[in-house]
């Protein structure tokens, strides 16, 4: 690898500029994927303030001065097969596509692998666009050690919508909210603990392209809305993210996911991100008119020896962090 040089985001000393290299790289990276943030230098700005993402453990490759490749990897504690633990959320992994099939990837995970397991990381985690035959990156991942752990379909629906349903109102993102939302994923595998910090960062602190709402359904439940632009066959379009329906115990997931629709934008389409472990939900999504539209498989791999047992059979229920896949 003659000419790169290896460093962590930490070792950048010039952070506006990393934003802005960090943004035309994704764009780059990921133009031909849909239903990926169009990530802006603000967005990046918003988005490296993460809580527990750590600047050691992120990885960069330079060509000169030229960022070609990049990753992220946030610490946080996760819920696994019933335990709780640490884990190394790796995402966003980038490279230019005049520097690929050059080990820049691999040496870059490689690197992050080692550095949690000497931070005491326990499990990693990242997720990665799911087809059959397995991707190139799939098989990179594998080849170092993860292993698919569950699937998640993404479903779009097109507008216009016109579900006859009263529409879910907005509400405060206070303590109440959070606490609900933890009563209802907190013991699903995959939920990142949920302190005031991740709170505020992920509800509260938004970057102004991807404002958020916290929505009270018609009958009670919960919901979450964000609205902005997603890329599209390689160019920018505006999306609605529906995310974290929690029903309230009066109404069905139908009724609780048409009210969310209802609130939404009515000339945006609309996309959910459903685990495959959740059938009620996959059939809500299919009743009110949603297709499904492509695959994530979220993949671990045991960082410490005595965290392999916890990988070995495939969750009862998984939590989707949306923002690990979409960014929002």
């Amino acid at each position: 690898m003659s000419g790169y040089r290896f460093a962590r985001h930490g070792d950048i000393e010039d952070k506006p500029q990393l934003h802005r290299d960090l943004s035309g790289l994704e764009a780059l990276t990921f133009g031909q994927y849909d239903a990926v943030v169009a990530a802006s230098p603000s967005f990046m700005a918003w988005y490296t303030a993460r809580p527990g993402m750590d600047p050691r453990l992120c990885q960069a490759v330079l060509c000169g001065e030229e960022l070609v490749s990049s990753l992220f990897v946030t610490v946080a504690r996760m819920r696994l097969a019933g335990e709780t633990v640490a884990c190394g959320i790796v995402d966003t992994v980038m490279t230019h596509p005049a520097h690929r099939r050059r080990g820049l990837a691999r040496g870059m995970l490689e690197r992050a692998i080692a550095g949690m397991g000497d931070g005491g990381v326990e499990i990693s985690l990242l997720n990665t666009a799911g087809t059959d035959p397995p991707a190139v990156p799939q098989r990179l991942y594998e080849s170092l050690g993860y292993a698919a752990y569950a699937s998640v379909d993404r479903f779009v629906r097109r507008p216009p919508h016109m579900i006859e349903e009263h529409a879910a109102v907005s509400v405060p993102a206070d303590e109440a909210a959070r606490d609900a939302f933890a009563a209802a994923f907190g013991e699903r595998s995959g939920w990142l603990e949920l302190d005031e910090g991740l709170w505020r960062w992920h509800r509260v602190a938004r970057p102004s392209e991807y404002p958020i709402t916290i929505c009270r359904t018609a009958d009670g439940g919960l919901g979450v809305l964000c609205t902005g632009e997603l890329l599209v066959d390689g160019s920018p379009r505006r999306y609605t993210v529906i995310s974290d329906l929690v029903p309230s115990d009066k109404a069905t997931t139908d009724r609780a996911l048409a009210s969310m629709v209802a609130a939404a934008p009515s000339d945006a389409p609309i996309t959910v991100l459903c685990p495959r472990s959740d059938s009620v939900l996959a059939g809500a999504l299919r009743a009110t008119g949603f297709e499904a539209a492509g695959v994530e498989i979220s993949m671990l791999r045991p960082v410490a020896a005595a965290s392999a047992k916890l990988v070995e059979q495939p969750p009862r229920s998984w939590y989707v962090a949306v923002e690990s896949i979409v960014g929002v």
